[in-house]
């Protein structure tokens, strides 16, 4: 998030959530999915405000039911590379944000860091947008937009180094979980059979100096 823009941002945040969800107890907002990720949700807030963090809830006025696994949504400030918001997948409704002040900062982050398996820049600056698409290197890439990628399924999905190799959807997918198979069968010349054989001489040489031509 750009510097200085932290404080517009988490009233923006606050005016959302009252209005989209005015009860949190309510069928719109999630559960949850088990008590070990409610509690290890609850654990990750509890270690960022330990080391030094602020967390903000964003519905501050409602009053949650522990019982049915419901966590506000909550933003973490202040955040550093020792939180562990900031090292683990989160999976709930914690967002951390570190500012920074030109986009070289972002993209230094970003790639000093594990491959993202996505890249979600939000900008209006369609320059800048593809800067970060050509300067990040990630799985995917959604600008303006987040998670909604994944399934359009004419876009492979997959991530790259530590988010996971290869991909899938469509005819990608079709690539990744199908084995080709190859098959090769010696036709009545074979050059190993007349320059490849020891002992090795003249003949060896040029034919692997031939090889070694077409291949350079």
């Amino acid at each position: 998030m750009p510097e200085g823009s932290t404080d517009a941002f988490v009233a923006q945040a606050k005016r959302l959530v009252a209005e989209r969800y005015p009860d949190l107890n309510g069928p719109d907002y999630a559960t949850i999915i088990d008590q070990p990720a409610f509690d290890r949700l609850v654990a990750t807030l509890e270690d960022a405000k330990a080391r030094g963090a602020t967390v903000v809830n964003l519905a501050p006025d409602q009053q949650l039911d522990a019982r049915r696994r419901k966590l506000a949504p909550h933003i973490v400030l202040g955040v550093n590379d020792e939180m562990k918001v900031m090292k683990e997948e989160i999976f709930g409704p914690l967002l951390p944000v570190k500012p920074y002040r030109e986009a070289e900062e972002v993209i230094a982050y970003v790639n000093g860091h594990d491959r993202p398996l996505a890249f979600y820049p939000f900008t209006n600056d369609k320059r800048l947008a593809q800067r970060y698409i050509t300067e990040v290197l990630s799985g995917s890439v959604g600008v303006n937009e987040a998670i909604v990628q994944v399934g359009q399924h004419d876009l492979p999905f997959g991530g790259v180094g530590a988010s996971g190799m290869g991909h899938y959807h469509g005819y990608e997918g079709f690539l990744t979980f199908s084995k080709l198979r190859p098959v090769f069968r010696q036709g009545r010349f074979s050059s190993i059979q007349v320059a490849l054989q020891p002992p090795y001489g003249k003949r060896a040489k040029l034919a692997l100096d031939w090889m070694f031509t077409l291949r350079g």
